[in-house]
């Protein structure tokens, strides 16, 4: 009567051992397995890599940055208020959950596509 519903239709799983064939069953109804999901809004990965997030993060920041394009290069706009919006807007969004990435050397010479 109480507790937790499970949409099996919408529930999927993921597993650290890439190598493994099983899968898993509700119901009869087999669950869909997945790579890459996201988890309060970092996606983590099977394979631990962290350049799925890396990717998203830039990926993010961009579009972040193209819906304040019109501000950050109008030139009738101080540069010292273009520098508030850049840090209150676009950098928090590209860095979200940097600070819990390991400094490996493929995070940090990640080409920013």
């Amino acid at each position: 009567m109480f507790g937790l519903k499970l949409n099996v239709k919408k529930t999927e799983y993921l597993t650290t051992d890439v190598n493994e064939s099983g899968s898993i069953k509700i119901d009869g109804t087999e669950l869909a397995r997945t790579s890459v999901f996201k988890y309060l809004g970092s996606a983590i990965a099977s394979d631990g890599g962290l350049m799925v997030e890396v990717n998203s993060r830039v990926s993010a920041a961009w579009s972040k940055w193209r819906s304040v394009i019109d501000v950050l290069c109008d030139r009738k706009i101080p540069k010292h208020l273009k520098l508030k919006i850049y840090r209150a807007v676009v950098r928090p969004v590209a860095m979200y959950g940097a600070e819990c990435w390991p400094a490996t050397k493929e995070v940090l010479t990640a080409p920013c596509s």
